[in-house]
């Protein structure tokens, strides 16, 4: 019966202990997969732990959760954030999180805490996330960002080298950094920082709002000395507030804007004879013209990425992240009558 068996050095003996090892690895794999899943289930689950329980005011008692749950509250939850309300989002975050175990959720529930200012909670979840999925760059972003408005300049700086490491474009990004770090280095004097801003202005135009905001402050006659005639809107508001003894007459002068600006505003008394081309400002120099006082701008800000509308100014939107996106919107309202009467 030996004849009908393959020999060790048979070539089908060969093939079948090659297709038999193939079978155990695949099984082998197949367990360890499993075995990892769980456990990174299990990993989720104690990483939610760590957050108080009150948190999460939605119970499984209270709210059954069924399958097709998940969509209608994520909407929720969406809309919640949208309106503020950060609280509620948070808790049906978790609530989704403990019943789907999705990261996707968790990454979601990171930018909640981080609109809602909880940085320590969405830096956990960041790490969490980058420490199972390392080339999430929508992570690693949001995580500079985070960085960034602690002023943690050196783990902005590592995440942005994960960044690049991935091919992605980080210039705009360490430019703005810089700004940041030449702002607020409390051992420069602020005739080094006017210098350092400078040569960023110079290497990087696209900074020239938040660089001539912050010469504003540090240095009224460099400030005027860089203003860019050609982009005098995209600074109208900053001009706008400027206390009378910022102004220079003699620059305001050359200007058909500028003059039009500051006799809008009652600082000088020359009439501008050429219209601006701006609504807003045209209206208002006409009223002042005809004694009319009680004219005004206002000011809104506008995300020209994600087409959200804020209140005040920012250089990265609050709400997509993008930088150098902000387009400054003007209206002509009417100034509010101060009360000069106390209650004492």
């Amino acid at each position: 019966m030996n004849g009908f068996l393959p020999s060790y050095h048979d070539p089908i003996f060969s093939i079948i202990l090659i297709i038999l090892i193939a079978i155990a690895l695949s099984m082998i794999a197949h367990a360890w997969g499993i075995y990892r899943q769980e456990n990174l289930q299990k990993s989720l689950y104690s990483f939610l732990d760590k957050f108080d329980t009150l948190s999460c005011s939605l119970e499984e008692e209270e709210v059954p959760f069924e399958e097709g749950m998940t969509k209608p509250l994520l909407l929720l939850a969406h809309a919640f954030e949208k309106s503020g309300n950060y609280d509620k989002a948070i808790s049906i975050c978790l609530y989704l999180i403990r019943h789907t175990k999705d990261d996707e959720l968790l990454i979601y529930l990171g930018s909640v805490y981080l609109r809602a200012g909880f940085y320590e909670r969405a830096e956990e979840i960041f790490l969490e996330i980058i420490s199972r999925h390392p080339r999430r760059k929508d992570v690693l972003k949001q995580l500079e960002y985070l960085y960034e408005t602690l002023q943690e300049f050196t783990q902005a700086h590592e995440a942005i080298e994960a960044l690049q490491a991935q091919g992605e474009d980080t210039k705009a990004l360490e430019e703005y950094l810089r700004f940041l770090e030449i702002r607020y280095d409390l051992d420069k004097t602020p005739a080094k920082k006017v210098e350092a801003l400078e040569e960023l202005l110079i290497k990087n135009p696209q900074l020239y709002r938040p660089i001539i905001q912050e010469l504003f402050h540090l240095d009224t006659s460099k400030a005027w000395q860089y203003i860019n005639t050609k982009r005098l809107m995209e600074i109208l508001d900053i001009l706008w507030y400027l206390p009378p003894a910022q102004l220079r007459l003699d620059i305001i002068s050359k200007n058909s804007l500028l003059k039009a600006l500051y006799y809008a505003r009652a600082d000088i008394e020359e009439y501008p004879k050429e219209l601006t081309g701006d609504f807003a400002i045209d209206m208002l120099v006409s009223a002042c013209k005809s004694s009319y006082k009680r004219g005004d701008l206002s000011f809104s800000y506008l995300c020209t990425a994600c087409k959200q509308d804020f209140p005040i100014s920012f250089v990265r939107c609050p709400s997509c992240l993008e930088l150098n996106t902000l387009k400054v919107e003007e209206r002509l309202v009417e100034q509010s009558i101060k009360n000069s009467s106390t209650l004492f």
